[in-house]
Order: structure tokens, then C-alpha cells, then sequence
């Protein structure tokens, strides 16, 4: 980018970053559609309370208009002929006989009070409502009651008052226990009255929360893809148009340069394109004034650079080859070198099986083997019952290269490696082994504590940068079912071991 584009860049506002206009859409959505959960929510938690604190009420009135009548009259009338001790129950209810037949006598002073406390406390209680209107009147016969009871308890104490009993209990008892049932049944009736007015409520806030809840969801899904539509414009619109720059340079337009757009991150690549294309025109024409030469060197140096050590120097040895006249050499190294490569790429897979992995080492050994044939033996022994199975793929070849280039080259006169692969139990092993320069023990426990270390080594430790790239990957596919041991000895070798156990990710053959 040139120096007055990057003035006026600096001088530009701010734009909307992707994240950013991602979130607005997702406020402009989630907050109203939250609000309206919310709100439903509440309604409904409104209903159930109401709801709920109705059948509470309604419950506590039921049992006493089933039982309270049938208990006190039975109570009193027994008080009333004399067949029991009134004065008896200050102990609390009277139990009648001893078998398991026996009479229970309800206390009726208890009954009036907990039938006070239920009406006058328990039972929720709204002002100068109908309901209400009938609990004071349950309240007020239960305080009539109280006294008639009292009386008749007295007088049972008293010879001659009998009559006077009879008197109370059929004119004073029974008409307030009556009339506290007729209140209790009225309540019952108010209460569900208000249930269905309640329920008749609710039903028409539901048709008007939904039609407003449908007019707003609505207008949030309309502002949604107004805004989604939008936010796609912004990143389709600028990407095309950088790929549009993109190819117009590639078919040698050098004036082309993206445009800037609102888009943040689109801007950023557009900034590193035009800076690439002004490089690319620059180092261009700096090349058109060049001799020959000097370009091809460049030219090299840059390949030099961005080449992988491998394919450089075997591209090296197949060109020095092929100088040298040796063709049949020249088809198996390219053979070889294109079956490795065509392993590596493997469709994209992260797996492969046993065998491919075999062909892929083999190919690579049979590579360094022409270039470094008077120091390099190899064999490969992996039993065929494991071939078909499928492993990580490159798990073999980094240790593989790693025994050549640091035990083997390394040894005066050559060496030799050996592969195996084995089977046992649920467990599959590899094993490479060379008779190289091998390592002392206090280099082996540094190598084996890099290994272990979740830092991954610096590009200056190329001794285990292959070898702990190698532990990572297991790790991360197989967790605790792998593990990879090195055994060593300085002058003797190393051996390699690596074990996969058996899983969803390597227990079944290839299909």
C-alpha cells in the first residue's frame, strides 16, 4: 500500500469488526426474544401461584366441611347424655374402650381452634371479597360455638341440667355447626368462582400476549435478515472483489489493488494483498533490470527457502543423477519420492493403515538408501496380521528419519535400521532400531524429559523436535492407550518403541 493510501487509512474511522456486527445481530435477536420467554414465564408463574394458593385454600376448607359437623356433634351429643367425663378432655381427644374397635372423641375445644387458625390464618384471604365475607361469618360461629361448648361442659359437671343441655345442643350446636358448614360450602363455591374467573383471565392475557409476542417476533425476525443479509453483504461483497484483485493480478496485472471496505477483517487482507502486490511490483522490477544470471540465483535462493529440507536435497540427488546418466536410478527415486508424497497428502486423512505407513517409510528409505547406499541398510518386518489396520498416519517415518540423520549418518561406516510391527493382545507396537552413534544415559534422560515436557522445542533442538511432534500427535488421538520409550546405549543404538492400543480410533480394519 503506498504512503498516502495509509494516510488516508489512519484517518478513517474505526470500522465494525465481523465479531462485532455478528454481536449486534445476535443482541438485536436474543434480547427480545429473551424478554418475551421472560414474560411468558412470568405469566404463567403468575397463574400458578394463583392457582396454587386456590387449591390450597379449597383443600383446608374441604377437610373441615367433610369432617368438622360429623365430629363435633358426635362429640357433644355424647357430652350431652352423659356418658362420658367432659372434664376429660383438657387431656385432649377421649378414646371410647381399649380394643382395636375403640371410639375416638375429638376434642371440640382443639377442633374450634384449629378450625380457627385454619380460617383465620392458613387460608389466604383477600379484602371485602365474597370469600372473605364468608370466613369472618365461619369465624364468627366458630367464637358462638366456643361458648355453647363451654356451657354444655360446665353443666355436665352440674346434676339437673339436662334439659338445659338438650336445649343447647339442639338449638346452639348443630345450628352452628350448620351454619359453619353452609359458610364453608358457600366459600368453596365463591373460591371456585374465582378459579374460573381466574382461568377466563389467564386465557385472554394468553391471546393477548401472544398476538403481541407474534407482532414482535415478527418485527425481531424481519430485522434479523434485514441485518443478516446485510452482514452477508459485507463479507461476500469485498471477498469477491478481492478475488476478482486477486485473479486480475495473478494474469500479470500489477496495478491491481483491493479496495477498502467497512469490513475490519477484510480490510486487514486487503492491506496485506496491496502491500504483497506492491513487493511483488517492486521485486519485479527490480528482476526486469537484472541479468539472467542473477535472476536464476535468486530464483534458487528463494526456493533454497521456501523448500522442505527432504525435497530439496532429493530433488538434488535426482537432477545430480540424472547429470550423471544414471535414468533407472532417476524413475525409482522419482517413483519413490512421488509414492511418499502421495502418502503424506493421503487425501487429507489423518489416517491411513499399517500397510500404506509401511509403503510410506519404504519409499522414504528407499530414497535415502540411493543416496546414501555405501552407509545405509534398512529391513522392514511388520506382521500381516496388523497391515489392514488403520493408525495415525507419519507416526513411523519422523522416527524413522530421526534414527538416520542422528544415529546412523553420524557413524563412522554406516548402520542399519530396523522396523517391526507387531501385535499383542489389544495392543499394536512399532518398533525402529538402529546400531548408530546411540547416547549416554544423562543424554537419554534429557531427551526423554523433553519428551515428557508439555513445551513443545525450540527449532535449535532438532534432535527430538521430530520425536516429541511424534509424541504429541499420539497423545492427542490415543491419550493414555500410547506411549513411546526409548532405549539407548553410546556406540551400541536406540530403539524406538511405540505402542497404540487398540480403540475407536485404530481398533477395526480398513473397509
Amino acid at each position: 500500500m503506498k504512503k498516502e493510501d495509509c494516510d488516508k487509512e489512519k484517518k478513517r474511522p474505526r470500522r465494525l469488526t465481523l465479531k462485532m456486527r455478528l454481536s449486534l445481530l445476535l443482541f438485536v435477536i436474543a434480547i427480545p426474544l429473551t424478554g418475551m420467554i421472560l414474560e411468558i414465564l412470568k405469566m404463567i408463574q403468575d397463574y400458578s401461584n394463583s392457582y396454587n394458593e386456590i387449591m390450597s385454600n379449597l383443600k383446608i376448607a374441604n377437610e373441615y366441611n367433610i369432617k368438622f359437623k360429623e365430629d363435633m356433634e358426635y362429640s357433644m351429643y355424647r357430652v350431652m347424655i352423659g356418658l362420658i367425663d367432659a372434664s376429660k378432655f383438657k387431656d385432649g381427644d377421649i378414646t371410647e374402650g381399649s380394643t382395636q374397635y375403640a371410639t375416638v372423641l375429638k376434642n371440640p375445644i382443639n377442633m374450634i381452634n384449629s378450625a380457627r387458625y385454619a380460617f383465620g390464618t392458613s387460608i389466604e384471604r383477600v379484602p371485602d371479597s365474597d370469600s372473605e365475607i364468608k370466613i369472618r361469618g365461619i369465624l364468627s360461629c366458630l367464637d358462638s360455638l366456643e361458648k355453647a361448648v363451654n356451657r354444655m361442659i360446665d353443666n355436665s359437671a352440674v346434676p339437673g341440667t339436662y334439659s338445659e343441655n338438650v336445649s343447647i345442643w339442639e338449638n346452639d350446636i348443630k345450628g352452628l355447626c350448620s351454619m359453619i358448614q353452609d359458610y364453608i360450602t358457600q366459600y368453596t363455591h365463591y373460591e371456585m368462582i374465582h378459579m374460573e374467573k381466574l382461568q377466563k383471565q389467564m386465557d385472554e392475557q394468553t391471546r393477548q400476549t401472544v398476538g403481541i409476542f407474534i407482532v414482535l417476533l415478527l418485527g425481531v425476525l424481519s430485522l434479523g435478515f434485514i441485518l443478516s443479509a446485510a452482514i452477508t453483504d459485507s463479507v461476500t461483497r469485498p471477498i469477491n472483489s478481492l478475488r476478482k484483485t486477486a485473479e486480475a493480478l495473478g494474469q500479470g496485472d500489477l496495478t491491481a489493488r483491493a479496495s477498502m471496505y467497512q469490513l475490519e477483517e477484510i480490510n486487514v487482507l486487503a492491506r496485506t494483498f496491496n502491500k504483497m502486490s506492491d513487493e511483488i511490483e517492486d521485486l519485479m522490477e527490480k528482476t526486469r533490470l537484472e541479468q539472467k544470471n542473477l535472476r536464476e540465483a535468486e530464483l534458487k535462493l528463494l526456493q533454497a527457502q521456501i523448500s522442505p529440507h527432504f525435497l530439496y536435497n532429493t530433488l538434488d540427488s535426482i537432477v545430480w543423477m540424472a547429470e550423471g546418466g544414471n535414468n533407472k536410478q532417476v524413475v525409482e527415486m522419482t517413483t519413490n519420492l512421488s509414492d511418499f508424497f502421495r502418502t503424506v497428502l493421503s487425501g487429507g486423512k489423518d489416517f491411513i493403515t499399517v500397510a500404506e505407513e509401511e509403503g510410506h517409510i519404504r519409499s522414504y528409505l528407499k530414497i535415502q538408501k540411493i543416496r546414501y547406499e555405501d552407509i545405509l541398510e534398512y529391513s522392514i518386518e511388520i506382521n500381516d496380521d496388523i497391515k489392514e489396520y488403520v493408525i495415525l498416519k507419519m507416526t513411523l517415518q519422523p522416527v524413522v528419519e530421526n534414527a538416520l540423520y542422528h544415529g546412523i549418518k553420524n557413524k563412522r561406516g554406516g548402520g542399519k535400521i530396523s522396523i517391526r510391527g507387531y501385535r499383542n493382545g489389544e495392543t499394536i507396537f512399532f518398533e525402529v532400531e538402529d546400531n548408530g552413534i546411540g547416547m549416554d544415559q544423562v543424554t537419554l534422560a534429557a531427551l526423554t524429559k523433553k519428551l515428557k515436557s508439555p513445551e513443545r522445542p525450540s527449532d535449535t533442538q532438532k534432535g527430538s523436535f521430530g520425536l516429541y511432534n511424534v509424541v504429541q500427535r499420539i497423545r492427542m488421538y490415543y491419550g493414555s492407550q500410547s506411549d513411546l520409550t526409548i532405549t539407548s546405549e553410546k556406540g551400541v543404538g536406540t530403539c524406538v518403541r511405540i505402542c497404540l492400543g487398540l480403540s475407536e480410533k485404530n481398533g477395526h480394519k480398513k473397509t
